[in-house]
């Protein structure tokens, strides 16, 4: 008897033990509305928990928010250095705003997509969350950031602002360093960026180190992505119709990878889903469908493309029954490009007029290129004679495109030997 009482008492112990940490974690949580919650961390934490309803933001998707989630961020980026920051929480709710500038340290969390949504006033010109040029060391998670263009919000979603090249600082990580912000190290996961009038995602140069994981961009005015900056690692992301391009890459050395990038040129077609300005970018399994203009077009310089798919693409605008007849799976423009493992292809085979959508495989504009790897099947029409591209190669050996098998399919390989007197290479 006296065992089970004890093992009783034991239990009756670890019973309050639980419910008392569990009382500090909600109230760590942000849920209640007194000065008492406004900054709330169990004492062995990290950085605390500023609720912005705290503050005395509604959420109620009518009330202009704007000032309250200012007063919120200011409560944790006054304290002096190493004390400084938290973990700005949007409780589920919608919260309306002319425009919000990030700071330095601060962590915006929410309750996930469509559940925590920070949504531009009708009518506002602003672009909805800005980071400066003097933040660094942000990150933006679980939450929807709205642009509200059909009732006229006017801007971008994301802006970034542009950095200087130098002086760059990678050791950012001690807060009793002085920042220098050309590296921005900021985590950006678990988001949607939707209903922009101008960009989902707009990231002006030089900023370095921006990390983009599981994001959704969603009907933006004019690019999806404008990608200006350098080193960023972009992984798992899926854009969805965009006025012009998905991926509208100028900077250089960033990697996209695992993404889809589906039903975007509505309003400009003359570039392609993903386009590329930039250097020495890598994209790895990238997906291009469904887009009311080309594939890929990639025009920068020592770009890399690896296992990316090209599937009916090139429809006619406003009308997924026709093709537009101009479009490309591939534009070679630059120079030095790897393609390998590339694929042209129409899921949809010949639409309701008898084309296919995607009206060539690819467009050699730069035969100056590293390797070529591009097949496709019988989705498409044979890809155009292109001047300057012979059949058999290139005069550069191992900078030059030549057709490496007729096919079907085509492959597109490069001369691995330079052009003997006969003007034939070894296209590897």
């Amino acid at each position: 008897m006296r065992v089970r009482l004890g093992v009783f008492l034991s239990c009756v112990a670890w019973a309050f033990v639980l419910a008392s940490a569990t009382g500090h974690a909600q109230q760590g949580a942000g849920g209640g509305n007194g000065p008492s919650t406004a900054l709330a961390a169990s004492s062995n934490a990290g950085l605390p928990v500023v609720s912005v309803r705290s503050f005395g933001a509604t959420g109620d998707g009518t009330t202009d928010d704007t000032a309250a989630i200012n007063s919120a961020m200011n409560s944790c980026t006054s304290k002096e250095a190493p004390l400084n920051g938290c973990k700005l929480y949007f409780p589920s709710g919608r919260y309306i705003t002319t425009g919000l500038v990030l700071q330095s340290y601060v962590h915006i969390t929410g309750d996930g997509w469509a559940t925590s949504v920070i949504q531009l006033k009708p009518r506002t010109r602003a672009d909805v969350l800005t980071v400066p040029v003097s933040t660094f060391n942000f990150s933006i998670s679980g939450v929807t950031v709205d642009g509200n263009s059909p009732n006229r919000g006017m801007g971008n979603c994301l802006t970034v602002a542009a950095t200087p090249v130098s002086p760059g600082e990678q050791n950012t990580a001690n807060k009793l360093t002085a920042p220098v912000n050309a590296f921005k190290f900021g985590s950006i996961e678990r988001d949607i960026f939707s209903n922009c009038s101008k960009d989902g995602m707009h990231v002006e140069a030089f900023n370095y180190a921006l990390f983009v994981d599981n994001v959704y961009v969603f009907n933006s005015g004019v690019y999806g992505i404008y990608d200006a900056g350098t080193d960023s690692i972009f992984s798992n992301f899926y854009v969805d119709t965009s006025g012009t391009a998905g991926l509208h890459i100028s900077g250089a050395n960033n990697k996209y990878t695992s993404a889809k990038v589906i039903w975007n040129g509505s309003r400009v077609s003359t570039e392609a889903a993903v386009y590329v300005s930039g250097a020495r970018n890598t994209f790895t399994a990238i997906e291009a469908q469904d887009n009311y203009t080309n594939g890929f077009s990639d025009n920068g310089a020592n770009n890399q493309f690896f296992a990316c798919l090209s599937d009916a693409n090139g429809y006619a605008h406003a009308n997924t029954n026709a093709s537009s007849s101009v479009a490309t799976g591939f534009i070679l423009g630059g120079s030095g490009g790897i393609y390998i493992g590339d694929k042209v292809t129409s899921y949809r085979g010949r639409l309701a007029d008898g084309k296919f959508p995607t009206q060539w495989p690819y467009t050699v504009k730069n035969p100056n290129q590293s390797r070529i790897d591009i097949s496709y099947d019988s989705t498409n029409e044979a890809p155009p004679t292109v001047s300057g591209l012979p059949q058999t190669g290139s005069p550069l050996a191992g900078h030059g495109a030549c057709i490496k098998s007729a096919g079907p399919p085509v492959l597109i390989g490069y001369c691995s030997t330079a052009l003997d007197a006969s003007g034939s290479c070894t296209c590897n």
